[in-house]
């Protein structure tokens, strides 16, 4: 894992880490929100990720939970299938990216989407890495129309 410069301020790539295991495990413990604060808790305390950008962590995890069930229509009018059939892990992946198209206008969309990328390599098989990179292309073009062409 890369460790950012001295100064290069607070990482937002480990925070993207950590709100999939977080969505992961949340989801795994049958969706209880009671767990979330204990769950980004321990997220914080992992050493690897004391650069983390605690914030985004935070704005992350509660942004996905807040809108899940208009990130999970978006996904779904793309996939054209049910939710059900997708891996949890590629799911939260899917829903975290959607939610930074949604709502960090400032940040690029192919930035987003590599950033998916790298936690699909990170945590899933090729064939998942090139459903995530499909699913994703396809929701930038209706949710980043101006910024795609």
């Amino acid at each position: 894992m890369n460790k950012p410069l001295k100064g290069a301020g607070p990482n937002r790539h480990q925070a993207r880490e950590s709100a999939v295991e977080v969505l992961y495990a949340w989801q795994s413990g049958e969706c209880d929100d009671a767990s979330i604060p204990g769950l980004i808790s321990g997220r914080l305390q992992e050493e690897e990720r004391e650069q983390q950008d605690q914030d985004y962590l935070r704005s992350l995890v509660e942004g996905v939970l807040e809108h899940r069930e208009n990130l999970d229509e978006k996904i779904t009018a793309v996939i054209n299938r049910s939710l059900r059939s997708v891996a949890t892990l590629e799911l939260n992946i899917l829903r975290l990216a959607t939610w930074e198209m949604m709502n960090r206008l400032e940040i690029p969309y192919r930035v987003i989407i590599n950033e998916a990328l790298e936690l699909a390599r990170d945590y899933t098989d090729e064939p998942a890495r090139g459903f995530i990179n499909g699913v994703l292309d396809k929701l930038a073009k209706s949710l980043r129309a101006e910024e795609s062409k």
